[in-house]
């Protein structure tokens, strides 16, 4: 008899059984009924985000949570931008591991973990250095359970006209995050978590700014 259990971790969560029975059936990339299933899925996650079609899109890449941080920093970030980073955990400084070996020119806020990034410091730090263009941070941040306050970092972030990407890792789907009232530019998490889908799947929404 097989034992059947709860996965009581940050993720990758318990998978349903009727995810499962899904990925028995082989799927060709180029058949057409795999693009509807992709673009369906693409629907749903910006319709989780509170966000359009017109506004927004939503970019399905396979690894794990840390190379889709990994993909959003290395290719938003301009070799002649700068990235503030705002950490009060280990995936948040992970993010400057990233930023340091691809070469990004980014400055580290390094916050205790039993405390939230202060919204007030942010600030400081971006009028101090007008050359910040991009601002990171992690809204679970699964190191100490903090759910960090995302909402009031945006409102700093969008006066001063920065692009504002969010590690929504482990939150997505289990919390409402309204994405353009909250002025993100870029969402990054992963399907394994609240979603509860199969960890080779990563999504992130961005802004369309054609």
């Amino acid at each position: 008899m097989q034992n059947h259990y709860k996965l009581l971790t940050p993720g990758p969560l318990t998978t349903t059984d009727t995810v499962k029975k899904k990925m028995l059936f082989d799927h060709c990339t180029w058949d057409d009924d795999y693009k509807k299933i992709t673009l369906k899925i693409r629907r749903g996650l910006l319709e989780l985000a509170h966000v359009s079609e017109a506004e927004y899109t939503a970019v399905l890449m396979q690894g794990s949570g840390t190379f889709g941080v990994e993909s959003v920093l290395t290719s938003s970030v301009g070799e002649d931008e700068k990235l503030l980073i705002a950490a009060n955990g280990a995936y948040g400084e992970r993010m400057a591991d990233i930023a340091q070996h691809a070469g990004l020119n980014y400055v580290l806020y390094r916050e205790a973990y039993d405390q939230m990034p202060s919204p007030e410091r942010i600030a400081e730090i971006l009028d101090g250095d007008p050359a910040i263009t991009h601002v990171a941070m992690v809204h679970s941040e699964t190191t100490s359970g903090i759910l960090n306050d995302v909402q009031a970092v945006s409102e700093e972030v969008r006066k001063r006209k920065c692009t504002f990407i969010v590690d929504a890792m482990s939150s997505f789907g289990g919390v409402d995050i309204p994405v353009k009232d909250w002025g993100i530019d870029f969402l990054i998490s992963s399907a394994n978590k609240c979603i509860q889908a199969f960890r080779d799947s990563l999504s992130s929404s961005q802004t369309n700014r054609s």
